[in-house]
């Protein structure tokens, strides 16, 4: 008789903490798409070497090192600029450091500031 009545208790006691777990478990998700969210708007830096320039594009070729809050290994790629007078003040094969954002374009990122490495 004790074991019919310790059963259902145990199981109350364990549902009632899986209930806790799983509520703390859906609330920690949402801080982190708001996180998410939130590192989506910020820029990230990166370096590498001008390989071309297209001032009427706006747009730079560049090699660049891995970007690491990307995911990137090196590579060589297209970047469009945010504002075309910065093709202005890079040349070919000059090393820079530059700031990315995310674009309109679903995955893509524009260069927001170029500088030259030092």
């Amino acid at each position: 008789m004790k074991q019919q009545i310790l059963i259902p208790a145990l199981l109350s006691t364990l549902l009632g903490t899986s209930g806790i777990a799983l509520a703390a478990e859906s609330h920690d998700h949402g801080a982190m798409s708001a996180t998410t969210t939130a590192a989506a708007t910020t820029t990230i830096a990166a370096t590498g070497t001008v390989k071309s320039v297209d001032a009427a594009k706006g747009k730079l070729m560049i090699d660049h090192e891995p970007i690491v809050a990307l995911k990137w290994p090196r590579m060589t790629m297209d970047f469009q600029l945010a504002d075309k007078a910065m093709a202005e003040k890079v040349q070919v094969g000059e090393k820079i450091n530059f700031k990315l954002a995310p674009s309109e374009k679903k995955g893509g990122y524009v260069i927001t500031a170029i500088e030259p490495a030092r």
